[in-house]
């Protein structure tokens, strides 16, 4: 509980750019998400992408290309799967083009949102 505390804590920031409304409704959407899917990969390793947000008056300027290039590149000289999870319908063409699959949809209790469980498997479809 401490940890949880102190991450809000160094997340407080954020309110400046997303305001404190956006920021409370992605606490209260972050405690209904699980990373249980997860376990569907048994002992497999693998690299999680959590929290990519590129604000408006940057997207389309390569920022997410920056991230994911080398991430990608690694995961595919170490043979290693890379996982993330969104709650937005419109990312999931960018991460498709990634050669990021859905490999589950997970409704949020007392929402109108589902969560996207996407994986990129090197080797498969690339």
């Amino acid at each position: 509980m401490k940890q949880i505390v102190l991450a809000i804590i160094k997340s407080l920031p954020i309110c400046r750019i997303i305001g404190v409304r956006g920021f409370i409704r992605g606490l209260s959407i972050l405690r209904s998400m699980s990373s249980l899917w997860l376990s569907m990969f048994g002992d497999q390793k693998y690299k999680h992408l959590d929290m990519l947000t590129v604000q408006d008056q940057y997207q389309g300027q390569g920022y997410v290309s920056k991230i994911m290039t080398p991430l990608l590149a690694e995961c595919r000289m170490s043979n290693t799967l890379c996982t993330l999870e969104t709650q937005t319908p419109s990312n999931l063409p960018i991460y498709e083009h990634y050669q990021f699959r859905t490999v589950k949809v997970i409704p949020l209790p007392n929402s109108r949102l589902e969560q996207y469980c996407m994986a990129f498997m090197p080797g498969v479809a690339e």
